[in-house]
């Protein structure tokens, strides 16, 4: 196991090779969401989770509720809180766990498959098919997406746990199951599936007893994510935040989706499309044909409920309009996941489980096993991509009060705003910019009135408290005029190439941030 994290490691490091001299300063890919989960687990880093201030993170001031905008990465906690306490830097942090879990998801995986099938051989080939499928280069930008390790250490505990009754495996099982539920919203809902799958396909009436410990064990794991869970309810209600339908069907997979590559991939780049985004389920070539192999030659119980349980994940991708994802929108809170096609995810695990299958089978003819060796580099090839580093924004000193409201200039409809809301983490001031998985009704108008130079954009926010208002040096010239010529903006010291001005406030609202709203109110108006 360690001469295979040792190469899975060496594979992450080639893949990132262009990042590696900059883990301190650059992030992989764009400034979107990466950047956003930087800020994360910064903001993880200086707050005790759950606690009232944890709640706000600082954007789209004067909110509150914010973090519930998005994941909360509290999975992570454990590594990279301590990096940031020790270092400062969060962005040596989020590389630092984006290197670590496709190593550990190598490690898991490859522990599941010893288990399974008693063969290095197999276990080695099939972490990698779970590291590195192709599926993983179009999500190298969402950090929560790879932090998948948890399922195979959760099914390992399981199948340990129905051999021999042990309870340190249901333990193990436990932790996974914890970890999974800590990860990421969608494996919240697509992990619990896999799991009752596992669950019926396995279930023998004599040992009921074990069942009931599984299903005990499932419950003690998932208390401690209850307080989260019912924190991004009630705050996501307050504000209206649910996934309409047609955006769900929008972000579904497609039946030929499942030959779509990421627009990152190098190898078969220009042979098949690249046009699905997150629904490039492409498996891989070596990936399929070793599943195949492992599913059809053992003839055993084992591969066949994954390779079952593959094509069940991809059903799910598939969305409301083609498979039974329908049932799934029909209950509470699952309607708060807009991307089906994450499905995949546990779908990668069930095919490297087959295809450590079909790994072992091959090791055990001799005239066979020489051909573990190419279609292992070939797993590696297909999911082989490449992508620019984008360098972090350092911190610029603003001469702004701790938790001051900000609006920082120019702001933009997408993921610019990242930027703005990362440098309000760094800079312990609060950001009427935002970026996250919805959109608020008010932003929109919000720069509407703000192009139009229209006094009312900042109204409702100066009835609060005093509006600093940062102009960057690429903020068009007439903008940065009308605003020097507004009653009660004021000039302040210029930070670098930034200029500075505050907004003096014009009412006596309560200050930020506000309370949540109530049903069917709004909590910002732009006049």
């Amino acid at each position: 196991m360690a001469l295979a994290a040792l190469c899975y490691l060496l594979v992450t490091a080639l893949l990132f090779r262009n990042l590696l001299p900059h883990l301190t300063m650059d992030l992989f890919g764009d400034l979107g969401d990466p950047l956003l989960n930087t800020a994360i687990l910064a903001w993880n880093a200086r707050h005790l989770p759950l606690t009232p201030e944890w709640w706000n993170f600082p954007a789209f001031a004067p909110l509150s509720g914010v973090t519930a905008f998005t994941e909360h990465l509290l999975g992570a906690y454990p590594l990279t809180s301590p990096i940031i306490w020790l270092t400062g830097n969060p962005v040596l942090a989020y590389n630092v766990l984006e290197l670590a879990c496709i190593t550990v998801n190598g490690v898991a995986a490859y522990a599941l498959v010893r288990e399974l099938t008693g063969s290095k051989a197999g276990a080695f080939v099939g972490g990698l098919a779970f590291a590195f499928a192709p599926f993983v280069a179009e999500h190298v930008t969402h950090i929560q997406m790879l932090m998948a390790f948890g399922m195979p250490f959760a099914l390992l505990g399981l199948h340990r746990y129905v051999t021999d009754g042990s309870g340190r495996h249901l333990v193990w099982f436990a932790l996974g199951w914890l970890d999974v539920l800590l990860s990421n919203a969608y494996l919240l809902v697509f992990f619990p599936i896999l799991i009752a799958l596992w669950a019926a396909w396995f279930f023998r009436p004599e040992n009921a007893r074990r069942w009931v410990a599984i299903v005990a064990a499932a419950i003690l794991a998932t208390v401690p994510v209850v307080p989260l869970l019912l924190g991004y309810r009630v705050r996501q209600a307050a504000y209206g935040l649910v996934r309409g339908l047609d955006e769900i069907k929008g972000w579904s997979a497609t039946l030929d989706s499942i030959a779509g590559i990421s627009h990152r991939s190098v190898l078969w780049k220009g042979w098949l499309p690249n046009t699905f985004s997150e629904a490039s389920l492409f498996p891989g070539f070596a990936i399929a044909a070793l599943a195949l192999i492992g599913v059809i030659a053992p003839r055993r119980r084992v591969p066949l409920f994954y390779g079952a349980a593959a094509v069940v994940m991809w059903l799910l991708a598939l969305g409301p309009e083609r498979g039974p994802y329908w049932l799934l929108v029909q209950l509470p809170g699952a309607q708060s996941i807009r991307v089906p096609a994450r499905a995949w995810l546990p779908a990668t695990l069930c095919l490297g489980v087959c295809a450590g299958f079909g790994a072992a089978w091959l090791a055990r003819r001799r005239r066979a096993r020489w051909l573990i060796a190419p279609l292992a580099v070939l797993i590696v090839a297909e999911v082989w991509f490449v992508g620019p580093t984008m360098k972090a924004p350092a911190p610029v000193k603003l001469a702004v009060p701790a938790d001051a409201m900000v609006l920082d200039l120019p702001i933009s409809a997408g993921y610019g705003n990242a930027d703005a809301q990362y440098l309000a983490v760094l800079g312990n001031y609060r950001v009427i910019n935002g970026y996250s998985g919805y959109s608020l009704p008010y932003f929109a108008a919000l720069r509407e009135a703000l192009a139009a130079h229209r006094p009312e954009a900042l109204a409702p926010f100066r009835a609060l408290a005093d509006v600093y208002v940062v102009a960057r040096p690429d903020l068009e010239k007439p903008f940065v005029a009308w605003l020097e010529m507004q009653e009660g903006v004021e000039r302040l010291p210029d930070a670098e190439a930034w200029k500075l001005y505050r907004a003096v406030r014009r009412g006596s609202g309560p200050p930020p941030p506000l309370p949540l709203p109530r049903s069917g109110e709004s909590a910002i108006v732009i006049p």
